[in-house]
């Protein structure tokens, strides 16, 4: 970005960025290929280097380290067993990376993120619309909505992930957003991502509430049109105008199964491989995706539990130290979002998203006081890079 007299203006490669983040939900070519909005991305960067003809900001040297211990693993398992899913698996890693490297050079301005919130209202106004239009994709002709992704759940992730950088981002129609993201998150029936906007929607309004109170008190309008609110969702569930059909979340087959709750989450993210061989945590599984091995017909979904087992206790903390690195500092405020979305990834981490590292490289600006933004923040960013070059 640049800066003028009259304002900011907006450097290709920061507008590259935004287009991508607004393409990113529509898949056009075969799952795990390269989409248009990648392309983008691959302009944003390639922009990005040449207009910082000093060199590129790295803070995320620790990150990097992460990335070399993934490709050395998965190059190991592909060298085993021919399979491209491993090579896959590492371009994930390497687009997540540019994202980051993208990301944190734009997020330290207040236009470009006012901006970035612009484009996170009109993806979910859109996936809203697509639904609305009946154009919009089912998971293999069953019940389950995807819109225009290709899994219920990654749509649902997507939602989630999206609601959260406008919470971030303190917008003020953020609630508005909220009934969207039920309406379409109702539609995926993922359990898990209804979770985590539960999460995300009660631990903030306590805090608003406290906030009230400690301010003041809460007044008695606010407080009857809090309690009007709440009745009138109540009455509309007892008239069945709002009608929810709780079988497709599969509620009661997890509850009720023969297996224990835990031996059910295991079988359902297929996590039988780890305790099948638990020394593989010692020097990591590899990332294979659908590629069976060992007698387990499928691969196991992306967890807290299994990236540990991709990669080995050793990366994995190298990667919990980047994560910590980043979200150490987060304010009382913000606490709603990360809970939600680290919570959630207990049961699915959805680290192919850009949004789920966006989200984590955020807390570096919203740990900053109210006084640090806008041009203050593109100031510091700039006579930092000044400094390292």
């Amino acid at each position: 970005m640049t800066r003028s007299e009259k304002g900011v203006s907006f450097s290709i490669s920061s507008v590259c960025f935004l287009i991508y983040f607004l393409l990113k939900p529509f898949y056009i070519f075969d799952s795990g290929t390269l989409q248009p909005g990648d392309f983008f991305l691959l302009m944003s960067f390639a922009f990005l280097v040449y207009e910082r003809k000093r060199g590129l900001r790295n803070d995320d040297y620790v990150f990097g380290v992460f990335l070399l211990c993934v490709i050395i693993i998965n190059s190991i398992y592909f060298l085993i067993f021919r399979s491209s899913f491993f090579v896959k698996s590492c371009l994930y890693y390497v687009f997540n990376y540019i994202v980051i490297l993208c990301f944190r050079h734009f997020m330290y301005n207040k236009p470009w993120l006012n901006a970035l919130g612009l484009v996170c209202k009109m993806n979910l106004l859109i996936q809203l619309a697509i639904f609305l239009l009946h154009k919009g994709s089912y998971w293999e002709g069953t019940y389950r909505y995807m819109g225009t992704y290709t899994d219920p759940n990654q749509l649902g992730f997507a939602i989630i992930s999206t609601l959260s950088i406008l919470f971030l981002l303190k917008d003020k129609w953020k609630y508005l957003f909220v009934l969207v993201a039920l309406f379409l998150i109702m539609q995926t029936s993922s359990s898990g991502m209804l979770i985590a906007l539960f999460i995300l929607v009660s631990m903030d309004s306590m805090i608003m509430l406290k906030r009230a109170m400690d301010n003041g008190g809460i007044s008695y309008t606010v407080l009857f049109l809090i309690i009007l609110g709440i009745g009138g969702v109540i009455a509309l569930f007892m008239l069945d105008i709002i009608h929810i059909d709780w079988d497709h979340f599969r509620v009661s087959d997890k509850l009720n199964s023969n297996n224990s709750v835990l031996q059910s989450f295991i079988n359902d993210r297929a996590l039988n491989v780890a305790q099948d061989h638990p020394e593989y945590f010692l020097f990591g599984y590899g990332e294979g995706f659908q590629f069976p091995r060992y007698g387990h017909q499928e691969e196991m979904h992306s967890t807290w539990i299994s990236l540990c087992y991709y990669y080995g206790i050793v990366p994995f903390c190298i990667l919990l130290a980047w994560i910590y690195s980043n979200v150490r500092r987060i304010k009382l405020e913000v606490l709603p979002i990360y809970c939600a979305i680290f919570l959630e990834a207990f049961t699915l981490v959805n680290h192919r998203q850009a949004s789920f590292w966006m989200i984590i490289l955020l807390a570096n600006v919203c740990c900053r006081d109210d006084s640090d933004n806008g041009y203050e923040f593109y100031d510091v960013l700039e006579n930092e890079g000044n400094k390292s070059a």
